[in-house]
């Protein structure tokens, strides 16, 4: 049987990223199906066992010139390739799919990841004046989008209601956990008394940005220290922006409870869950900011897939589901009872008293990825 050549494609991220490669590649991969290349950023080590194949051709710093001639690179490398299908991920790549399509006739599609829009406009990656243009510019191109892009994928619900441009095309595939072994009756993960314990280890994992709270990460650690030297912390991530690596260094500076994984380089996502699996607590907590008002953070699905106490920020759905399973401690970081807290999580028998099953696992969202491709591949001309 012929197998439909597929692209899955970024400009930012790295080629082995978990989304595209080990949750869409290697999903896909798994029907036989398809012959699957990544194309995206340089990483260090590859994957070395995959039938995918990888295509790093970008390699600059976040606001590097040379980042304007990724689109080129990128259209370059599909007229090479010549797939059938492409999904891209990255907002520059929506005008150079389009191009393709006109002249090759592919299916394209678009995972929308993030409202880069609200990211733009809200978030202080770029200058106050530029950001209305810039954010005017990507959502023009969105909504422009429609009349050539077949299907969108939205990785988050709530963007079936921020994204217009969607409507009547559009499939959920959440950001789900993907754990290292497929599990369908989850087991108790053992219980440990921190009375007990020589150290208490936080974990601040992900993206490392103000917008992603790593400041109220680092000020929750610090007063907790101060009244349980027990206390530490690990940031565990990637920062694209090096005013806010700066800031967090120097907030880091006299605090030697608590140590930076990663910080300018990427850190691979087996790295981050071997941390999560050694940590005692998860933090998360989005300060208030539109463009992540309505996100549900894949780490928040990671830290329940390994039954990893929450200190969870007072938000309505992120509750909700950490409800379900008494997963961690509720707090507003603005107005923490740091004696209350720390009482709380000794309480260690309290926490997952329900376990988490496949419905927060990436399984549960394979068979639509998987069903969606299945369908487009069908109607290629």
């Amino acid at each position: 049987m012929k197998k439909h050549k597929l692209v899955i494609g970024s400009i930012l991220k790295p080629v082995d990223d978990t989304r595209m490669y080990e949750k869409f590649g290697l999903s896909l991969d798994q029907t036989t199906k398809y012959d699957i290349n990544i194309i995206g950023f340089y990483s260090k080590k590859l994957p070395k066992e995959s039938n995918i194949k990888f295509h790093p051709i970008f390699h600059f710093k976040r606001l590097h010139p040379s980042r304007l001639l990724a689109p080129s690179k990128f259209l370059k490398k599909l007229i090479e390739l010549r797939p059938e299908i492409v999904i891209i991920n990255s907002h520059e790549l929506l005008l150079t799919t389009t191009l393709y399509k006109i002249f090759f006739g592919a299916k394209i599609i678009y995972d929308v990841r993030e409202n880069y829009f609200r990211n733009l406009l809200f978030t202080p990656t770029f200058p106050l004046l530029l950001r209305p243009l810039l954010a005017g510019y990507v959502r023009a191109k969105e909504y422009l989008s429609t009349l050539f892009f077949d299907h969108y994928i939205l990785a988050e619900k709530q963007y079936a209601e921020e994204f217009s441009f969607s409507k009547k095309k559009h499939t959920i595939i959440e950001n789900k956990y993907l754990p290292q072994q497929h599990f369908k009756t989850p087991t108790k993960r053992p219980e440990k008394t921190l009375e007990n314990s020589e150290k208490i280890r936080l974990i601040f994992s992900g993206t490392i940005a103000e917008s992603t709270g790593v400041f109220e990460a680092i000020s929750l650690a610090k007063n907790l220290h101060n009244l349980n030297p027990k206390i530490e912390l690990k940031i565990v991530g990637f920062c694209s922006l090096p005013e806010t690596l700066k800031r967090v260094k120097l907030e880091l500076k006299n605090s030697p409870f608590i140590t930076l994984i990663g910080g300018d380089q990427l850190v691979s996502h087996q790295t981050i869950l071997s941390h999560i699996q050694e940590a005692d607590f998860g933090i998360i907590c989005y300060p208030k900011n539109r463009s992540t008002i309505n996100s549900m953070p894949t780490k928040l699905y990671e830290y329940l897939g390994n039954q990893l106490p929450i200190i969870l920020q007072n938000h309505e759905r992120w509750e909700q589901l950490s409800q379900q399973y008494n997963a961690g401690i509720i707090i507003n970081f603005r107005e923490v009872n740091y004696h209350e807290l720390i009482s709380k999580m000794e309480q260690t028998e309290n926490f997952y008293s329900t376990l988490p099953g496949e419905e927060i696992l990436w399984y549960s969202e394979e068979n639509k990825l998987t069903n969606l491709i299945e369908i487009e591949s069908n109607n290629i001309l």
